[in-house]
């Protein structure tokens, strides 16, 4: 039986093959190219039996593998992660890639540890040291921003991604949208860091971070470590459903 293992996301799904090195990845889809689908094609190819651990946070993909493939993919929740400490938090509005993301970085440290995801939202998850998720911060990332600022303003315009962090003084109204989130979305997730660290008692707690604009962040803030590759679907490998 080979092991599938899929991580639904709001920008992207992964789908990945389970080995006895981790997971290695088959295929990365847009999401909004599968929904009106109701099916993922590489599931649909397999010429071999399988099932599928997921998570999801994109409950209408959820629900169309669910009706189309029924029990052969087991969409995990909280408790089958028992290596974690989940009493300090709530888990019933809990995104279960979050919960991945914890158990990827327990995986790798017993220390206290802080994974920040930057994806079409950012988020923190934070772990003391002995294992207990102890919650963590969601802030819009810096696309979704964009996004926003573009569609409830009648005349700012939606600007593309860059690398580099702008210049303060903006002197045309692009170079001012990206001065304000860019520079303001790096102010926010330093501060962030250290406030979590200082709830944590952990000053120098690593901080890893994953997600398609890790690469921005890493530049930008050098107190930062990039996580391990296919960093989520690693934390979903680390699952142990009861059986």
């Amino acid at each position: 039986m080979q092991r599938l293992l899929l991580n639904i996301g709001n920008t992207h799904i992964q789908v990945a093959t389970l080995t006895g090195h981790g997971p290695e990845l088959l295929v990365c889809y847009d999401t909004p190219d599968i929904r009106p689908l109701e099916m993922l094609p590489a599931l649909e190819s397999m010429t071999t039996p399988w099932d599928a651990w997921a998570v999801s946070v994109v409950p209408p993909v959820r629900l169309s593998l669910e009706q189309r493939y029924g029990r052969r993919i087991r969409f995990l929740t909280p408790k089958d992660f028992p290596q974690l400490d989940f009493s300090p938090v709530d888990t019933s509005t809990l995104g279960m890639d979050r919960i991945a993301n914890a158990a990827a970085a327990r995986s790798l440290t017993n220390s206290a540890v802080i994974v920040l995801d930057c994806g079409t939202a950012i988020t923190t998850e934070a772990l003391d040291s002995q294992g207990r998720f102890r919650g963590g911060a969601i802030l819009p990332g810096r696309m979704l921003q964009r996004k926003t600022l573009a569609a409830y303003t009648a005349q700012l315009p939606l600007i593309p991604l860059g690398q580099d962090a702008p210049a303060a003084l903006g002197c045309r109204t692009t170079e001012a949208i990206a001065a304000g989130i860019d520079r303001g979305i790096v102010g926010a997730v330093r501060e962030i860091v250290a406030a979590t660290r200082r709830e944590l008692e952990s000053a120098d707690c690593p901080v890893l971070v994953t997600g398609g604009d890790a690469p921005f962040f890493t530049r930008h803030l050098p107190e930062l470590t990039p996580a391990p590759d296919l960093f989520t679907l690693r934390g979903i490998a680390t699952a142990k459903p009861a059986v």
